[in-house]
């Protein structure tokens, strides 16, 4: 019997479109095994486990899971990557780990169509990463502990799918130039502990502009950025809100204020510290 839990991630982190993202401390934790026990085998966990198990040449006659799930369904905050990763560490566990973590990492990104999420869940702490030749091109950034987050949760959600049909079908050169220059202060900030280039780095053009469209409230939200110091962004695809700010804030006064901010919409806003965590998918129990 394996148990593992794997965290929630945020990835894009404004203009870090598909090639950044970001351990959070809230987590779906799984267990697997190998005996009689009922599962969906139409589940995404299934599935991933499966692209384990076919690649391994074994069989899932006897295999199933359980899951406790704490991360929401389609807020934005990679629940799909923790059921791919989850479903494919696990597997791998099962089998005496005959695949090492790159080998799962590429599986996992072939199976989402991206690494931004998957990384970050697999590696912990902030990842940048890229699909190149047979594998993934991966570097983690570890100077992170200057900054700190605060999630806002709606209780609505937005599909990956609707987020991305949102998206334009190109981008003008002074956009996709604003794009580059953004994520180089992004970077820069994320690794000398720079929070004013940090700050300023979180700008995006490419994608925000047109999700936050479909984000009820988001216009209000972002007004936070007049009473703190730091950056509203979007989580993922969203719905889910990002406030990044210096971790010697006064975060609990900033998440009052935003739950003030957030009474006068129509949706309820659920308003969360999250602490970034540098450990990825963790083994809890292997029995």
């Amino acid at each position: 019997m394996i148990k593992l839990r794997v965290p929630a991630t945020t990835a894009n982190m404004g203009p870090g479109f598909d090639v950044i993202g970001l351990a959070l401390d809230l987590y779906n934790t799984f267990t697997f095994a190998l005996d009689d026990g009922d599962c969906d085998k139409e589940s995404m966990i299934y599935e991933a486990a499966k692209v384990v198990f076919d690649k391994a040449g074994a069989s899932m006659e006897k295999f199933s899971y359980r899951v406790d799930a704490d991360i929401p369904i389609a807020r934005g905050l990679g629940s799909s990557a923790t059921c791919i990763v989850g479903g494919m560490v696990g597997a791998n566990e099962l089998l005496g780990v005959p695949f090492t973590q790159d080998e799962i990492l590429k599986m996992a990104s072939d199976f989402e169509g991206h690494p931004d999420n998957v990384a970050p869940a697999l590696l912990g702490g902030c990842v940048i990463s890229l699909p190149a030749g047979d594998g993934v091109v991966y570097r983690k950034i570890n100077n992170i502990d200057n900054f700190a987050t605060i999630a806002a949760f709606p209780d609505f959600d937005l599909s990956t799918a609707k987020a991305r049909a949102a998206l334009p079908k190109s981008l003008s050169y002074a956009d996709t130039v604003s794009n580059i220059g953004h994520m180089g202060f992004l970077i820069h900030g994320l690794e000398t502990a720079d929070t004013e280039a940090l700050f300023f780095g979180l700008e995006d053009k490419i994608h925000e502009p047109y999700r936050s469209k479909l984000i009820a409230g988001y216009d209000v939200m972002k007004t936070l950025e007049e009473v703190h110091k730091g950056r509203v962004l979007i989580s993922g695809a969203g719905p889910t809100l990002l406030f990044v700010t210096e971790k010697s804030a006064d975060l609990e006064a900033i998440k009052r204020d935003w739950e003030k901010i957030s009474e006068s919409l129509d949706a309820a806003w659920d308003i969360r510290i999250l602490h970034i965590t540098t450990t990825g998918v963790e083994i809890l129990e292997n029995a």
